[in-house]
């Protein structure tokens, strides 16, 4: 991760049209190229699973192959996203061992690993639940081992700065409750007013078929950390939405998705925006609803909004040049790939991206783009 002095790494297989083992043989030995000069610690599998039997089949054969390349301790997840390419993506993440000290903690059958450098602390992690008891049960799991983690190395919760939900059918019912208004519901629950005064993390709730609740998350205790939250003025924030957006007519509670557009983070001279999940919304209104293309068109000039020259003005006293540091694009229907990468690449070149499919968090949201900018 760049902060770590590190960055990420997509590793696609060279021929698409082989089966599933072939291809992830193939990113497999592309990883073990790539370990053997960087110092990898995290990694996320992107793959299609078309059932329970296959997602867990795919996740064991994993953790069994990895272990012959990676000595060790590592971050996992296999977030059930078919990428729209290939049949697998493998997403590295790696750091500099001469800057930061690594340790690896576990919180019951979940890992993350704790960074330390001159008094500084940053946890970076994941927490799977996958009980089959519906999302409510999941999302009250995820967070329990999640505080269980934090009060482990005494991290509080207002350090989390950027936070990942990957919610098995989020748009989906249990019952009459929608699913993702019961994670929101949890997830308010679990934060409370610790992030009263600070702003929320930034965050994407993103849906996957397969594996429960996926939550992935970076924290940070440092004297040297600045952070702050970063608003979009064409957007009404996620946490401050109206009650007409949410869903579940028959739901006793209905809370707000508590998350930043984005937000400010500067460690050791290491500046950026982290951008939250990113649709075609504004106000709280969908924008372009049918229309891939409008909806590609918007969400990209809502997260150019999020590092104009005047945002960037505000949040730091010196004048700062942005790049785009990498991407993840989020389709919902395959047929609109193309439309859709068409105009991502018109507006951002040849940056390092991905496009996967996957459900979002609105029925009428064809497309979700999340990102980091860098500044210099």
């Amino acid at each position: 991760m760049y902060f770590l002095n590190g960055d990420r790494i997509y590793l696609k297989p060279r021929n698409s049209g082989e089966t599933l083992d072939f291809q992830l043989q193939d990113c497999l030995l592309q990883l073990k190229q790539i370990n053997s000069g960087k110092k990898i610690f995290k990694l996320n599998f992107f793959v299609d699973a078309v059932s329970d039997k296959v997602y867990n089949d795919i996740q064991q054969k994993i953790k069994l192959q990895i272990a012959h390349i990676v000595s060790g301790e590592i971050v996992q997840s296999l977030i059930a996203q078919p990428p729209l390419t290939c049949k697998i993506i493998i997403e590295a993440f790696y750091y500099d061992p001469a800057f930061w000290r690594a340790k690896y903690i576990k919180a019951g059958n979940d890992i993350a690993v704790l960074f330390s450098q001159n008094g500084s602390e940053i946890l970076i992690g994941n927490i799977q639940s996958n009980e089959r008891l519906g999302c409510k049960t999941d999302s009250e799991n995820a967070f329990d081992t999640l505080k269980k983690l934090f009060n482990k190395i005494s991290f509080p919760v207002n350090s989390i700065v950027r936070q990942w939900n990957y919610l098995e059918d989020i748009i989906g019912f249990d019952g009459e409750d929608q699913k993702y208004q019961e994670f929101n519901n949890v997830r308010s629950k679990f934060y409370g007013n610790s992030f009263e005064s600070t702003g929320y993390p930034a965050a994407t709730g993103i849906g996957m078929n397969r594996g429960g609740l996926i939550i992935e998350f970076v924290a940070v205790k440092s004297d040297e950390l600045e952070t702050s939250p970063v608003d979009n003025p064409e957007q009404i924030s996620a946490h401050s939405y109206s009650k007409d957006v949410l869903v579940g007519d028959r739901c006793i509670i209905k809370t707000t998705p508590k998350f930043e557009r984005a937000r400010f983070f500067e460690l050791f001279n290491k500046k950026l925006i982290f951008i939250s999940g990113t649709a075609s919304i504004t106000g709280e209104k969908t924008i372009g609803v049918g229309d891939a293309v409008k909806q590609t068109e918007i969400t990209i000039k809502n997260i150019q909004q999020l590092y104009s020259d005047k945002i960037l003005q505000n949040i730091y006293d010196k004048k700062l040049s942005s790049r785009f540091g990498h991407a993840r694009v989020y389709v919902k229907y395959r047929k609109d790939y193309p439309a859709i990468k068409e105009v991502f690449e018109f507006h951002f070149g040849n940056q390092p991206v991905v496009y996967i499919i996957a459900d979002i968090c609105r029925p009428d949201l064809l497309v979700e783009i999340e990102g980091k900018i860098i500044l210099e």
